[in-house]
Parts: structure tokens; C-alpha cells; sequence
């Protein structure tokens, strides 16, 4: 109860004053640590889509001989996106990463690139197979088309292996709209468009990937 009738007054008798007054400073503090947070992520988001915005624009002005910038273009979750190099967390801030070691885009071996859940990689899990995925760097354009899917742990790096087969291998935390930290990692492979359709089930009985259906 707040308040509570003395023995005889028939008054209700209010709390200290101090006590009143510790609450609504408590109610204060929160209130002014909610909005600096929350400022803080909107401002951080504004941003990243402003700084995204700026190489979208240098990558379309950019000479073609240079070929200094690659861009994602995924139709299904109209995703465009300048990638960056590098994973780190300010690369993967500013955009999808493309992971160093792997190969480089339209080459035959595999390239990765890794992307938050939460900003660029959101709807990535939404990916079927058959979707289209293209990667451009200067006046060259490779075609990918999606062919499956797998949940992994964050240790295990054998999706990152390079194989003979042109691919591309995307990668994101799991599950996508988890609060917190996400303990999984969600993988999305696509292969060159260019590679005969017939050579797939093969190629994915060989990879031990899961398909979507």
C-alpha cells in the first residue's frame, strides 16, 4: 500500500517526501538514459545509410579501368550494397565485408562476404533457391544463383574453403531476429550462373549443403 491510515487519525499518511522524491529521480534518470540511447542507435543508423548512400554514388562514378569498388545486388530482398574490405566491425558497419583471403569476385574459387543481421544482411534469410545474386566491380557483372542454405557454429570455418567451383558464400548471425548476440551462423551459397545446372546435385552431395526446399 502507499499510504496507510494512522491508528486513530482516520487520515492516510503519505510516504516521506525523500522517499517521493528518490523515485521520481530514479524515473528521471531512466527516462534521459532511454532517450540518449536511443538517439545514439538512430543516429548511428542514419549514419551508416548516409555513408552507404556516398559509396553507392562513388561506386557509379568511379572509372571502369579502376575497378576499385564491388557492389551487391540481390533482387528477391532488393539489397544494394557497396562491399567493403575487410570484415572488421567498422568495415561491417559501413556495409556487407568481403573477407580478405577468400577469392575475389567472378574467379573461380570461393568468395565470402559477411554482413550484420540486423542492418544490410537483414532479409538475407529470406534467400531461396534459384535466387539471383549479382556482384559488380567496374564494368564486369557475375551472375550467381542461390543453391542452398546452412546453420553452422560461429568456430566452423569449412564453409570458408576455396574449391575449384566459382561461388559465393554469404554469412550472417542466426537466428536473424534474436535479441542479443546470436549464437549461429547462417550461410547462404550461390554459384556462378555461367556453370551447367546438371553439375549442381553433384556439386552439393560433395559440399554436404542443405537446399531450401
Amino acid at each position: 500500500m502507499p499510504w496507510r491510515t494512522s491508528p486513530g487519525s482516520g487520515k492516510p499518511e503519505l510516504p516521506p517526501r525523500s522517499h517521493r522524491f528518490n523515485k521520481k529521480l530514479i524515473s528521471l534518470y531512466l527516462f534521459v538514459f532511454g532517450g540518449v540511447l536511443c538517439a545514439y542507435v538512430v543516429g548511428t543508423y542514419l549514419w551508416m545509410y548516409e555513408r552507404q548512400h556516398k559509396l553507392l554514388n562513388e561506386w557509379k562514378n568511379q572509372n571502369a579501368v579502376t575497378k576499385t569498388l564491388t557492389k551487391i545486388s540481390i533482387p528477391r530482398i532488393q539489397l544494394e550494397a557497396v562491399v567493403l574490405e575487410g570484415a572488421d566491425p567498422h568495415s561491417l558497419l559501413l556495409g556487407p565485408g568481403h573477407l580478405v583471403n577468400s577469392a575475389a569476385p567472378g574467379s573461380a574459387g570461393n568468395v565470402v562476404i559477411a554482413g550484420h543481421r540486423d542492418t544490410f544482411f537483414r532479409h538475407v534469410h529470406s534467400l531461396r533457391y534459384g535466387d539471383d545474386v549479382y556482384l559488380s566491380r567496374g564494368a564486369d557483372q557475375f551472375h550467381y544463383v542461390v543453391i542452398a542454405r546452412k546453420i553452422v557454429e560461429p568456430k566452423d570455418l569449412s564453409v570458408l574453403r576455396n574449391g575449384k567451383y566459382g561461388e559465393l558464400t554469404l554469412i550472417t548471425c542466426y537466428p536473424t531476429h534474436a535479441i542479443g548476440p546470436a549464437p549461429l551462423r547462417l550461410v547462404v551459397v550461390a554459384k556462378k550462373a555461367a556453370e551447367p545446372v546438371a553439375t549442381e546435385s553433384k556439386y552439393l552431395r560433395k559440399r554436404n549443403f542443405a537446399l531450401f526446399f
